[in-house]
């Protein structure tokens, strides 16, 4: 099916008028860590010092291009446009595929619904969740279907080679941005373009430069890791032993620690608080994880895998019933039984994703960033693979599974509503904590950690630019791994003159700094900390608690789960 550039520009602006609406009605929000990397990668955090790397968060090539923009020409939120563009442009792609499979029956309002329901199941979650790691999944999702969608003999790709082209460089981009949504959708889509093409070797032929890149890229960084030196600490911490601590609870138990030496380093290490790597080094934090024998044969691992999985299907079962529907419609509309090798590739699709997510919930851990985003392009999938074959008609049996999938439709919709009045609430309620934060920390030097920056970077809106310039500073003092990556080392180093390898250095700094210092973090997390300096470095923190009236009545108005989780703190010099 040749690719028509006039009727992907109207798909284009389709797909524009939709997202309005979703920002209308829904609204577009940071999730988890997408402030920070926008705070990092935007020099916001490292005044005079341009951030050019995120590197184990992604946006591996890309955010250095994404520096250069905030670098010449600030005061612009660069990221979340582009995000923003990028998943348009993935968006427009996809319902300019659906327009071109429906039959030309269809009038221009049938198929401004069809396409108006088809986004509000695949894409609209991601536009009201904003981050880097749904937009990969998205991008990389839609580029390989529109490969073998647009392109689906060689004649058509000699004769729009510009397009193709740019959309492998599309995909390219996906890539960058996050290397694992790649490979996950790479291993997805190549069964679905043997379905839509029946023609191995033209669906090898389209997905060989996103094999290339993604089997590039991912043998770059497993030599990089494999290379990596004492002095790329966060190298060696953030590919297995964080996922080994955080994602799969895999550590010897407290229990087996013999002094009260070991039990602070412990403490501190099960916190992932890794700011001393001469004495929190690998090896040593290695030696805390239970051993494996062999991958997948850990019943520990499979029983918390099975619990992680039961919760979000729980959680999201109108989708699954969807897929479900989905591929009882497909079985019904293709005669898999006259097209043995078709029946082949269609199990090798549906096996593939459930076997992908369940070794990413073993390996790793299932959370809504990936799931959501796989499963939409999966449903994707089976409704282009049926509005491809509903030119020869519909059978009958299929309108009882439309007329649930309408309910179905409603239901998901009805989440999406829920889910971003919880958004708003979220927001608002960060929003209320960083007035509380500058109402004490106004014109001080404010430090935080990984356990209490939520309120700093995720009260932020998309497209406004972030301003701290309430602080006189802002540090980041443990976030895992991030005083190691070599942009912000630096730029710590600049600040406290010192070595931020040795972790008493820089809160050496802090204590005695002339500049007025405020801490925020959670209670256990700088108690951990206090234990561990004065321990094993002899340097007590000496804090007091600042009362605050007005976020105590924070915490009484708005009903978190984590309303009281952090507190705010001062030297007591």
């Amino acid at each position: 099916m040749d690719f028509k550039p006039l009727g992907f520009y109207f798909a284009l602006f389709v797909s524009l008028i939709f997202m309005g609406l979703t920002y209308l009605f829904f609204g577009f929000y940071f999730t988890e860590y997408e402030g920070l990397n926008i705070g990092l990668l935007s020099g916001s955090l490292t005044t005079d010092m341009p951030f050019r790397s995120v590197y184990f968060s992604g946006n591996l090539v890309i955010s250095h291009f994404y520096s250069l923009l905030y670098e010449y020409c600030p005061g612009v939120e660069w990221i979340s446009w582009l995000e923003y563009f990028w998943m348009l442009i993935a968006c427009g792609l996809a319902l300019h595929a659906m327009s071109m499979l429906l039959p030309v029956e269809f009038s221009i309002p049938t198929k401004v619904v069809v396409l108006a329901m088809l986004y509000l199941l695949v894409f609209a979650d991601h536009q009201i969740h904003l981050i880097y790691t749904r937009v990969a999944y998205v991008i990389c999702g839609v580029s390989l279907i529109c490969l073998s969608i647009f392109f689906s003999d060689v004649a058509t790709i000699k004769n729009k080679f510009g397009w193709f082209v740019l959309l492998n460089l599309f995909f390219a981009i996906g890539t960058f941005i996050r290397n694992e949504a790649a490979i996950a959708c790479f291993l997805l889509i190549l069964p679905f373009s043997l379905i839509y093409l029946k023609n191995t070797k033209h669906s090898l032929l389209l997905l060989s430069f996103p094999l290339l890149i993604v089997g590039g890229q991912s043998l770059f960084l497993a030599t990089d890791i494999k290379n990596a030196t004492n002095t790329e600490f966060y190298k060696q911490v953030e590919p297995d032993i964080e996922e080994q601590y955080i994602a799969r609870g895999n550590l010897v138990p407290l229990s087996s620690m013999k002094t009260y030496r070991d039990t602070v380093m412990y403490q501190m290490a099960e916190e992932m608080t890794l700011s001393d790597p001469r004495l929190m080094t690998p090896t040593y934090l290695r030696s805390l994880i239970l051993p494996e024998k062999f991958m997948f044969t850990d019943s520990r691992q499979w029983q918390r895998a099975g619990k992680e999985l039961k919760d979000i299907l729980l959680q999201y079962w109108y989708l699954v019933l969807i897929v479900l529907l989905l591929n009882i419609a497909l079985f019904i509309q293709y005669d898999f039984h006259k097209q043995k090798l078709n029946w082949f590739y269609y199990l090798t699709f549906v096996f593939s994703f459930w076997v992908l997510v369940i070794a990413q919930t073993y390996v790793d851990k299932v959370n809504e960033r990936s799931w959501l985003p796989y499963i939409g392009l999966f449903i994707l999938s089976h409704i282009l693979l049926l509005a491809k074959s509903i030119q020869y008609g519909i059978p009958r049996k299929i309108y009882p599974l439309l007329a649930i999938g309408m309910v179905l439709l409603v239901v998901h919709l009805y989440h999406l509503k829920t889910e971003s009045n919880r958004l708003k609430e979220n927001r608002n309620f960060q929003q209320q904590q960083l007035q509380s934060v500058k109402a004490i920390a106004r014109n001080r030097v404010l430090a935080v950690n990984s356990s209490a920056f939520d309120f700093l970077f995720l009260s932020n809106k998309p497209f406004h630019p972030f301003n701290f310039s309430a602080f006189k500073k802002v540090y980041i003092t443990d976030g895992y791994i991030i005083p190691f990556l070599p942009y912000y080392k630096r730029y710590l180093e600049s600040e406290c003159r010192c070595d931020i390898y040795a972790f008493p250095s820089f809160w050496k700094y802090l204590k005695t700094t002339q500049q007025q210092v405020v801490i925020v973090s959670q209670s256990y997390r700088l108690k951990a900390i206090d234990n561990y300096l004065s321990e094993m470095h002899q340097l007590p923190l000496a804090v007091r608690e600042i009362e605050s009236f007005q976020l105590e009545k924070l915490r009484k108005n708005y009903r978190q789960e984590n309303a009281d989780e952090f507190n705010i703190y001062e030297f007591d010099k």
